[in-house]
């Protein structure tokens, strides 16, 4: 990710619910509230009965959403900065501000409804995709399995397949310098996965030894993982950019290595972390409640690519899923992957589910 941008300090992140009740309560859509399946249901009807009409009736029980962030510098230093990722530049597309705490206790509070949720449970995932890249001009890409299942098993959609990791890599980071050195590099690791802390992060990458030591460790979390072509980046190749976060991760394999999440201490204490994305983070994948993820995103071909991986809560068990979208601006690409993960969320029928981790 981006260096060098200093970002506000922020809260600690909230303690998620119990794994029992997260898989309760299935892919329910969250932003500050839980979304019911019977509000969802309301939506659907109301694009479908009443057409743009039925949605202007249903957006106003909806704010806007919190828009993400962008990335920093990958300096390392000594000690972990509390310092996260920031914003985007200014940009031509405006970005709204975080929900207030006063509309959190008041009541529901979501992002506008998305006009590609009227997506009907008989639409497959890939038509639901395609419609979507023509509507919103992103290129988009998803992939998917079920949890525990094999990378033969996976299934994708969209345009977007591949490109750079960014912060996502950072979750076989602090599993291979959690397995290497313990506690230690435990508050590290804590800031890396919740706040995706760039500072953070690069301390991690120097406990494994940076440069080819740190690559081979943070290979060795990927094999373990059912990755086996990935190839983590050793040395910079954009001086403005860390190493790592220029590996080239594509959606197949991080839904692969999603599903197969490695197994032992390291790896549970890095999947607790990814149930603790701090708030500004919580878009695409962010709006499902249970969700287990992480997200990365930066500056790409004239453009920026944003993206995340990990596992949602569907119906009783869970699906490994990787999303990505390439957008002129981070708050494009911000608002593509929620208007995808609502898509997906209309058609979660569809989705193989296996146990959750």
């Amino acid at each position: 990710m981006r260096p060098g941008l200093p970002e506000p300090a922020g809260g600690v992140p909230p303690v998620p619910p119990t794994r029992t009740a997260r898989h309760a309560r299935g892919w329910t859509l969250v932003r500050g509230h839980r979304f019911t399946a019977t509000i969802a249901a309301f939506y659907l009807v109301a694009a479908l009965a009443g057409g743009s009409a039925g949605w202007a009736a249903a957006n106003n029980a909806r704010d806007k959403k919190s828009a993400g962030p962008e990335p920093q510098s990958a300096a390392s230093v000594a000690a972990p900065t509390r310092t996260r990722e920031t914003s985007p530049s200014p940009s031509p597309t405006p970005t709204a501000a975080s929900p207030s705490a006063s509309a959190e206790q008041t009541g529901p509070s979501f992002a506008s409804p998305l006009p590609s949720a009227t997506a009907g449970p008989t639409t497959s995932i890939a038509d639901a995709v395609a419609a979507l890249e023509s509507s919103t001009g992103a290129q988009l890409g998803v992939a998917w399995l079920a949890a525990g299942g094999e990378a033969a098993g996976v299934a994708s959609a969209g345009s977007w397949s591949t490109g750079h990791a960014w912060s996502t890599v950072k979750v076989p980071i602090a599993i291979a310098a959690l397995d290497a050195h313990g506690a230690s590099a435990d508050a590290a690791a804590g800031l890396a996965i919740t706040q995706s802390d760039n500072a953070a992060a690069g301390q991690l990458w120097d406990l494994l030894g940076a440069d080819r030591p740190a690559a081979d460790a943070t290979e060795a979390v990927l094999r373990a993982g059912g990755d086996l072509a990935t190839a983590v980046q050793p040395a910079k190749t954009r001086p403005e950019f860390s190493a790592f976060g220029q590996t080239l991760w594509d959606l197949r394999a991080q839904a692969g290595f999603a599903a197969q999440f490695p197994a032992g201490e390291s790896a549970d204490r890095v999947w607790e972390l990814m149930g603790q994305i701090d708030s500004s983070q919580r878009w695409g994948l962010g709006r499902f409640d249970g969700a287990h993820f992480k997200g990365g995103w930066g500056p790409d071909d004239s453009g920026y690519v944003v993206r995340q991986f990990g596992q949602v809560p569907v119906g009783g068990g869970c699906t490994a899923i990787a999303v990505g979208a390439w957008a002129p601006t981070f708050a494009a690409g911000t608002r593509a992957l929620d208007q995808l993960a609502d898509t997906l969320a209309a058609l979660s029928a569809q989705f193989p589910t296996g146990t959750c981790r």
